[in-house]
This record gives structure tokens, C-alpha cells and sequence, in this order.
């Protein structure tokens, strides 16, 4: 079996009261899967991934602290 990951969409942001608002959100899913599809790659997963970002140095020694961003992967799967 063999895996890849791709970098999911972010931040999807829709207008408020728009009544295709999630479908167009979803709609970007869908393309990146369609996408990744060729070859025979099939979606296996959807994950969160947390990734912290320490200050630098400088910025640590004024009092700047860790923070975590968490981004959206999409693991695919085939068959050797």
C-alpha cells in the first residue's frame, strides 16, 4: 500500500446568508480530491494537524510565547 499527503484547503470562508455557502466551501474539498484521484489515489483520511511555532530569541526574551496553528491534511491511499 502506498500513502501521500496533501495540504488541505484553510480558512474556508463563505459570505453570510448565502444559501450555496457550504456548498461552495465543500465544492473545494471535492476539486482537490477529484484532482488527487487520478492514478488511482483514493481519500483515506481527513486530519488536523496542531503545528506549534516557538518565538524567536529576540521576541522569546520580550515575552512572546508559542503558538499552534492547526492545518488541514488529506491523506490518499493505492494499491502497489
Amino acid at each position: 500500500m502506498q500513502y501521500k499527503t496533501v495540504a488541505a484547503p484553510v480558512g474556508l470562508i463563505i459570505k453570510q446568508g448565502d444559501a450555496r455557502g457550504a456548498e461552495k466551501a465543500v465544492a473545494q474539498y471535492s476539486d482537490l480530491i477529484q484532482k488527487e484521484s487520478v492514478g488511482g489515489w483514493e481519500l483515506d483520511l481527513i486530519q488536523s494537524i496542531p503545528v506549534e511555532e516557538k518565538p524567536g530569541c529576540l521576541a522569546g526574551l520580550f515575552g512572546a510565547t508559542s503558538t499552534t496553528t492547526f492545518y488541514n491534511m488529506l491523506v490518499f491511499k493505492k494499491e502497489d
